[in-house]
């Protein structure tokens, strides 16, 4: 059981993987875990211990498919709005699931048509280089393969995506892949530098302190009220400065 700090503390709670039929409200494939929101702690402290128990175990049942019927009226109606959350969550997860398999399709496409530019630039190179001799005593060898020495350490776009992917899931962050895509092709492109022209010394400390500020905030504000919208807000800026002050101490976050 793990409970996240503020006003919007949760329970989360890992999902049996065992088969099960086809239901009308089937959760998905692959998500071991859902959320109880501390905001629904009122319905639960109107309950005794056995209505209590009860309601647990009926949750407990919908999200392993079960399709379970309340066993009685008072279950069945503290059990509305968790059932309405569980939904609203499950959506939420799904995009970000198909977000996620788009953009593996499209990084596996980018890789394979680098591979191809690596190997015809390389045969070109090599095809370029000659020897040529002047005035018959002076011998001239030319050629194009440049070795250039950089100190930047400039990661493979999976391991990028991978590491970021990891932390958004450990945060709770909702970020796209076409943002951090974006934001390494655009650091890239920079020479590996950040948006205010400094070098990019720690790649992943830079990411890391990037990552509350590419939140898909359109698709969170849809999605919740605003009661859940303002104890979000408060969570994101508790992390930008837990996060901020783990790497760099009381000193003044800056821009990135």
């Amino acid at each position: 059981m793990k409970v996240a700090a503020s006003c919007v503390r949760s329970l989360h709670f890992g999902q049996s993987t065992r088969p099960s039929a086809i239901l009308r409200h089937k959760m998905a494939e692959n998500k071991k875990s859902f959320i109880l929101y501390c905001d629904q702690k009122g319905v639960w402290d109107k309950l005794d211990d056995a209505q209590a128990g009860r309601l647990i175990k009926h949750v407990i049942a919908y999200v392993n498919d079960e399709n379970p019927v309340a066993p009685d009226f008072i279950t069945e109606l503290a059990f509305e709005p968790i059932k309405a959350s569980l939904k609203r969550d499950l959506k939420k997860w799904e995009k970000q699931q198909t977000q996620r398999s788009e953009a593996g399709k499209r990084s596996a496409e980018v890789r394979k048509r680098n591979a191809k530019l690596v190997q015809r630039d390389s045969t070109t190179v090599n095809e370029r280089s000659f020897s040529s001799t002047v005035n018959g005593n002076v011998s001239v060898n030319v050629s194009d393969n440049v070795n250039v020495s950089t100190d930047v350490d400039i990661p493979a776009y999976e391991d990028f995506k991978e590491y970021a992917l990891d932390k958004c899931s450990e945060l709770n962050f909702n970020v796209p892949e076409n943002s951090i895509n974006a934001k390494y092709q655009s650091w890239k492109a920079n020479g590996w530098r950040n948006g205010n022209g400094k070098k990019i010394k720690n790649w992943k400390t830079t990411i890391l302190n990037t990552l509350p500020y590419l939140q898909q905030k359109d698709t969170i504000e849809q999605l919740e009220t605003k009661e859940e919208r303002e104890a979000r807000e408060m969570m994101e800026e508790i992390k930008r400065q837990a996060i901020h002050e783990s790497l760099y101490g009381n000193n003044q976050i800056g821009n990135v």
